[in-house]
């Protein structure tokens, strides 16, 4: 199997001379998709592992969990992640 070190990334960044806005879009891109898989095993945990009792809201407990605190619980981790490793940075060409 192989295995990229430091030093194999910075002389693909060498060779290939890429930009710096492409590496953060490629970062955030990478975050995004861990978001994802996140939400969706916290999803099915919370669908497929709770019991059959009823929440707090009066609903199943599956429901609540799922459906309310998953959700609820995502927003936060997302606005965690884009406030702290999300960049704000111009698409446009510089010289």
């Amino acid at each position: 199997m192989l295995s990229f070190t430091l030093s194999h990334y910075l002389i693909i960044d060498k060779l290939f001379n890429m930009d710096t806005r492409y590496k953060q879009a490629n970062k955030e891109a990478k975050l995004s998709l861990l978001l994802t898989i996140i939400y969706l095993l916290g999803w099915i945990v919370c669908a497929y592992g709770a019991d059959d009792k009823t929440g707090f809201l009066g609903l199943p407990l599956w429901f609540e969990l799922s459906c309310i605190m998953v959700p609820v619980g995502f927003i936060l981790l997302c606005w965690i992640v884009v406030k702290f490793h999300f960049k704000n940075i111009s698409l446009e060409q510089t010289k």
